[in-house]
């Protein structure tokens, strides 16, 4: 219902040491259009697009693109699911905003924002990325959420108990383990106690939303 996953948009203070920074750990830029008022860039790898925004109402979110979002307005308020926002019409850029159980704001586009690569990594430094893990205090609720807007759920205990939305890279895990979204990766000789979430400007110099976990 809600399209394609698109991106992991964040708001950092720069977004061209960031945009470097991330290429430095494997991931490819991606050319990227001018819908954007602001400075921004996007690195992808097999499964992830990171979206470097100069400016945003939230320093996380996630965005998901199709077509007719004005039809996904009228459904989810058919629905009863809540939209926080709109911006609909024929002379400008639709969008749509919503948010999850756990409070991550998730945006619907009309058209994407950056073209995709035909060649993406499989693996960057970090490993193979597996999915970006929201925190939810009650995981009934987002299980609840996620199966209403059409996408099936499975439960998980690896490495974090919560649940997977298969046909998205998006999982949720119990706030109790991990308090902030998580990008989630793959190592085989990693130590699963490598928590670089501890430090999350390892990751990004200027946003402490995001929290970097590296699994065996």
């Amino acid at each position: 219902m809600l399209g394609q996953f698109l991106e992991v948009a964040l708001v950092t203070d720069d977004t061209g040491d960031a945009w470097q920074q991330l290429q430095g750990l494997g991931f490819e830029p991606a050319p990227t259009g001018d819908i954007w008022p602001h400075p921004y860039g996007v690195v992808a790898c097999e499964g992830i697009a990171i979206g470097l925004h100069a400016r945003g109402d939230e320093p996380l979110s996630l965005i998901f693109v199709r077509p007719d979002v004005a039809g996904l307005h009228r459904e989810l308020t058919a629905r009863g699911v809540r939209v926080e926002h709109a911006r609909l019409g024929s002379d400008v850029f639709n969008e749509l905003a919503l948010r999850e159980p756990g409070g991550m704001l998730l945006r619907v586009l009309e058209a994407r924002t950056y073209s995709p690569l035909a060649d993406l990594p499989e693996r960057t430094r970090l490993g193979r990325f597996d999915a970006i893990s929201l925190p939810c205090r009650n995981l009934e609720a987002a299980t609840a959420f996620w199966e209403a807007l059409g996408h099936a759920t499975a439960a998980t205990d690896t490495p974090l108990e919560g649940i997977r939305v298969p046909s998205t890279p998006v999982a949720c895990h119990a706030r109790r383990q991990l308090a902030d979204p998580a990008l989630l990766f793959r190592q085989p000789d990693a130590d699963f106690a490598h928590l670089v979430g501890n430090d999350p400007q390892a990751l990004l110099q200027g946003n402490s939303e995001l929290a970097l976990l590296v699994m065996p």
